[in-house]
């Protein structure tokens, strides 16, 4: 990553720096990043104590960053640095945020690409704000873009939602991923799922009026067929009545289904409220190496 990344961002005419973002690596990261820090001052670093997630990483990286544009990308090279040179010529005509898009990802399977299409397609449709499909966390903020995210008070994060939501004048760049450079991915589909989720839970309340459409129905419904009870029972004096107790269990079933379904909904809800009012910190770090400063490091939030 830092020998594709040095040469496009030489050519950019401008002062830069790479803020890698170690996120509790158990191999030989932590090594690699320390010896170019010694070797090159274009190089700092943060290490996590743990792995923290995905978004966790992000938001280290973005707390830490001091520029007039920052750009977040993921080290597996999957994010062409070769596009840097086109969001920061966007940035230059005028965007204060530059989103990238996915129209291929090279090595995917059909049966992710397809699922993909569906869970991301539905939560756009679902969400209260722009998501924009097959969309990544390669993207460029300009500094009040960055300062607008960091002004946001909650923890569980989700930078899709987030970049859309604070506004300014945005832009997306569509291109072509190309397959991993090492190694497997470890984002399969529970962790797809729950991006998924996030942007449903954390950008939308349509979940919660779904669950009261859906409860209206069902009570129609009951309403109807004990209607459609009294008359049978009015009108079939003298005749063999059948126990009934199926229609009672199903009743009861499809009644009892809609409301422990929603009450998941709910709890849902209520977990992320629990998580946001503990205030626990997204990430906690174990080292930062930055340059700089006497020691070569600087302490982290």
């Amino acid at each position: 990553m830092y020998e594709a990344l040095s040469p496009v961002l030489s050519r950019l005419g401008s002062p830069y720096s790479m803020l890698f973002v170690n996120d509790g690596s158990d191999d030989s990261t932590g090594q690699v990043l320390d010896e170019l820090f010694r070797r090159d001052r274009s190089v700092d670093y943060l290490s996590l104590s743990r792995n923290f997630g995905h978004q966790s990483a992000l938001t280290a990286g973005l707390d830490h960053a001091d520029a007039d544009v920052v750009i977040t990308m993921d080290a597996d090279m999957q994010h062409p640095p070769e596009l840097i040179l086109e969001m920061v010529a966007a940035w230059r005509a005028g965007f204060d945020v530059v989103h990238t898009q996915k129209l291929s990802t090279g090595g995917r399977p059909l049966r992710e690409s397809l699922a993909a299409r569906v869970f991301y397609g539905l939560a756009g449709r679902l969400a209260q704000v722009p998501i924009i499909p097959h969309a990544s966390d390669f993207r460029l903020l300009d500094r009040d873009a960055l300062g607008a995210l960091r002004t946001l008070p909650e923890r569980d994060r989700l930078y899709r939602g987030l970049a859309t939501w604070i506004g300014f004048r945005q832009c997306v760049i569509p291109y072509a991923a190309p397959r991993r450079a090492a190694g497997r991915s470890h984002y399969g589909l529970r962790r797809r799922l729950a991006v998924v989720a996030s942007e449903l839970f954390g950008f939308s309340n349509v979940p919660l009026y779904v669950g009261l459409v859906a409860g209206g129905a069902a009570l129609v419904l009951s309403v109807a067929y004990l209607l459609y009870i009294v008359v049978w029972f009015v009108t079939a004096i003298g005749e063999d009545r059948p126990p009934g107790w199926v229609s009672l269990i199903s009743a009861t079933l499809l009644l009892n289904s809609v409301a422990l379904v929603f009450l998941g909904v709910i709890g849902v809800y209520v977990a992320r409220i629990y998580h946001e009012v503990r205030g626990r910190p997204g990430y906690v770090l174990r080292a930062a190496r930055r340059h700089g400063s006497s020691d070569g490091s600087r302490p982290g939030s």
